[in-house]
């Protein structure tokens, strides 16, 4: 894994609007705190707070990686977007009190 691939993989704006669609339909059902409101409210730190940590994600940056300096972002599956989403939840959480997304 290289830092390159993991920045390249958090810079892109699919992998960013599918990590917003996955918080967004957990914020909808599965969470019902101070976090799924940010969420829901299109909070972008928090939002990018959830892209940061899936990119960071054990073996995503492997997953994606070409091999020949770019990444295909399509080899992240939805599957692990919501393994990612639903156990980075809890950390996102303490980073973000109710004080600071105004809950």
């Amino acid at each position: 894994m290289s830092y390159d691939t993991q920045s390249q993989l958090e810079l892109s704006g699919e992998f960013q609007a599918r990590n917003r669609a996955c918080a967004t339909q957990q914020a909808s059902g599965q969470f019902t705190d101070h976090i799924a409101d940010a969420v829901l409210r299109g909070d972008p730190d928090v939002i990018l707070c959830f892209v940061r940590l899936a990119a960071a994600g054990p073996g995503i940056a492997d997953k994606v990686d070409n091999g020949d300096g770019t990444i295909d972002q399509a080899k992240c599956t939805d599957a692990d977007l919501l393994s990612l989403t639903q156990a980075h939840w809890p950390t996102v959480a303490e980073l973000y009190p109710p004080a600071v997304t105004g809950a």
